[in-house]
């Protein structure tokens, strides 16, 4: 009794290992539920009514050139990064031409729709493909299979030979009550072979005589296989797509394939985190390129309302004059021109502001309209940035995610390569089964008719050794999957080549690009500084009504060039520090640091306590606090004023970049009138009558 306790607690361990297997469940984590059932509405996977009707809310009326005003927004890059990363558009991805949100829908590909490039959309993507990973290990998992049957014979006795079992019983038919049970694990092994417990009782009832009747026939079965020549080896059935499965107990594992290896898709686990965090590198340069971007066209809106205040003076005096009979129409009509064109371009600049604003609403995933108008509240950097190129190149060939996907790629054709050689090799099993069995005329009883009593003494035994090998002649599909393996390799292997030498040639250009848009910075300021005294000069010589030379008729020409000369270089001079700053954030995204740079992490697994509240709950009680004081740093406005007869040009900054809040603080309303057609002087001309060629005149 002591020999079949141990034996039974032995069997009971087996069991207990076979069907616990190499690895434990992997169960939602309660911070992944709790995230996706807060992007979902309540119900969703049973509600076939959810999206029936939109699910957004409805938008205001977007604001015109004719109703731009808004209650001001003030926002820093910060939070336009942070709130893009929770809710935001990626973009087009084109490093060339960055900072445009993509406007066009989803498509349909037959099996689904694809073109999003919201981050809620694709930060799902690493989820998705990390389950293949779980599905790769189930090739491992152990298999429970039972069965039971119960079959019932009546057959009539009509030949010698059932008169013979008969014996002479006086019996009209043969009846019989036979009855199966099985019930089998099976444990796939990482070697490739295959150990199982399998349990099956057999029943049988007749009215023949029979030494026992009715009998039960119990067996517990334990076998054990293994491929020894082609997939043998744990590293081999991580690399397969599916397990060699049994030959002994055929039909009960899966061997058909679930897609790709446990090594390859956790290299493509890899990979897709990859291509997340690719994506969010377009996605923040993009935000970056956007937000200057707004911020340089204020200051466009303000070098064209500059342009129109003094367009609207020059104006005012030659209209003036004319009346006083000192200046032609032609000279009122020429001053009117350039008013004109300041006004038109006012509104191209205006009309350019609401839709960069459009654009980073897009990228922050916002909607077109919200009753705000959005002011960027940071100043951009005019200080000089010399980077050092061989750091910058390693930093780039080492931390772009483009060039971990590809090197990745060919770590999975290594191990591509590695299984299509193992193909060349015969499949040569090994196969053992050991079982116990015995009989008896019931199961339970103490004394010897209890089957399972007597299978506990281990008295009768069946077993069996075995080999098969199957061998292709000729491996002619085998040799066929090496050499396309082996031509895929070569080519993820000049694809990471080609794609290392574009980083460096882009890393170039980028690298470039901050010294040049350094340059042009202090040269467009010099430029405005230089055109800024001209303007005032100019402005004194038209009031005083002489030019060079004391000749009359220059002092509009040159007054009205040198006011599209001054305005054109203010906005030159801020769109060339907008541009040193763009590169400043392509020189990072070029290196494959622009996560880095804006403080942005990309890890596995549930957020850390220090970040689970949502960086824009942060902001937006931040924008709630009292505000005790604040740095005064304000533009000092000129003004153009023809009573006084001077004009007071604005009070740039010679060393730094002024901030829109400082710009719009204490700036003078633009006045009505000057933002309105101005209408033409009606004054008699004596007629112009142009001859047409060809003609005679009389």
């Amino acid at each position: 009794m002591l020999m079949s306790l141990k034996k039974t607690l032995a069997l009971a361990g087996v069991l207990l290992g076979l069907v616990s297997g190499c690895k434990q469940n992997i169960f939602l984590a309660e911070a992944d539920y709790e995230h996706y059932k807060n992007l979902m509405p309540a119900n969703l996977e049973n509600d076939p009514c959810a999206v029936v009707s939109p699910i957004t809310k409805s938008m205001s009326k977007p604001p015109t050139v004719l109703e731009p005003e808004r209650k001001p927004r003030y926002i820093s890059l910060a939070e336009c990064v942070s709130t893009a990363l929770e809710q935001g558009t990626v973009g087009f991805q084109n490093p060339l031409f960055p900072g445009i949100g993509q406007d066009t829908l989803v498509n349909f590909t037959g099996q689904g729709v694809i073109g999003s490039d919201s981050v809620r959309v694709f930060a799902l993507d690493p989820a998705i493909v990390g389950n293949n990973i779980e599905s790769a290990l189930s090739k491992f998992d152990a298999v429970w299979t039972t069965s039971l049957n119960w079959l019932n014979t009546d057959r009539p006795i009509g030949t010698a030979v059932d008169n013979f079992l008969i014996s002479s019983g006086g019996l009209n038919s043969i009846e019989s009550i036979d009855a199966n049970f099985n019930s089998t694990i099976l444990k796939p092994l990482p070697t490739g072979g295959v150990a199982g417990v399998t349990f099956k009782t057999d029943y049988q009832y007749t009215n023949l005589p029979a030494f026992v009747n009715p009998f039960y026939k119990p067996t517990l079965q334990f076998q054990f296989e293994q491929p020894l020549l082609q997939g043998y080896g744990v590293e081999i059935n991580q690399l397969r797509p599916a397990h060699p499965g049994s030959i002994t107990t055929p039909g009960v594992l899966n061997s058909s394939s679930l897609g790709e290896g446990i090594l390859v898709t956790r290299v493509r686990f890899d990979q897709q985190r990859a291509e997340f965090e690719r994506q969010l590198n377009y996605q923040v340069l993009n935000v970056e390129y956007a937000y200057w971007n707004l911020y340089g066209a204020y200051w466009t809106l303000f070098a064209r309302e500059q342009a129109l205040r003094q367009g609207y003076e020059a104006w005012r005096i030659s209209k003036a004059r004319l009346d006083a009979g000192t200046i032609t129409l032609a000279d009122l009509a020429q001053t009117r021109g350039q008013y004109e064109l300041f006004r038109g371009q006012r509104l191209a600049a205006l009309d350019d502001i609401l839709e960069k604003e459009r654009q980073l609403r897009a990228l922050m995933g916002m909607p077109a309209e919200d009753s705000t108008r959005m002011v960027p509240s940071d100043a951009p950097t005019l200080s000089r940035f010399e980077p050092d190129w061989d750091t910058a190149l390693d930093e780039a060939l080492n931390l772009r995610p483009e060039l971990y996907i590809a090197r990745q790629q060919v770590k999975v054709r290594q191990m591509e390569m590695v299984l299509a050689k193992n193909q060349l090799m015969p499949d040569l099993r090994f196969t053992s089964t050991y079982d116990s069995n015995a009989i008896g005329s019931q199961l339970d009883g103490p004394d010897a008719t209890n089957a399972f009593r007597n299978m506990a003494g281990n008295r009768f035994n069946n077993w069996s050794l075995g080999l098969r090998m199957n061998v292709p002649i000729g491996y002619r599909a085998a040799h066929a999957v090496v050499r396309n393996t082996r031509l895929e390799l070569a080519r993820s292997y000049e694809v990471l080549q080609d794609q290392e030498l574009k980083t460096g040639r882009f890393l170039s250009q980028s690298y470039r690009k901050v010294f040049t848009n350094y340059e042009q910075v202090r040269v467009q300021r010099a430029q405005r500084e230089a055109f800024a005294e001209q303007l005032r000069i100019r402005f004194q010589e038209f009031l005083a009504g002489k030019g060079a030379g004391n000749r009359t008729r220059d002092t509009v020409d040159i007054l009205l060039e040198a006011q599209r000369f001054w305005a054109d270089s203010l906005a030159n001079e801020y769109q060339a520090i907008v541009q040193y700053n763009i590169s400043l954030a392509g020189f990072e995204f070029a290196k494959g640091t622009i996560l880095k740079h804006n403080n942005v992490h990309v890890s596995e697994g549930a957020l850390p306590g220090v970040a689970q509240v949502r960086a824009t709950e942060h902001f937006r009680e931040r924008t709630k606090a009292l505000v005790i004081r604040e740095r005064e740093n304000p533009l000092v406005h000129g003004v153009t004023c023809l009573e006084e007869n001077k004009i007071t040009l604005p009070e740039i900054p010679k060393d730094g970049a002024v901030s829109l809040p400082a710009l719009f603080k204490d700036a003078p309303a633009m006045p009505q009138e000057a933002l309105k057609e101005i209408p033409a002087a009606k004054k008699e001309q004596p007629s112009l009558t142009i001859p047409v060629l060809g003609t005679k005149k009389d």
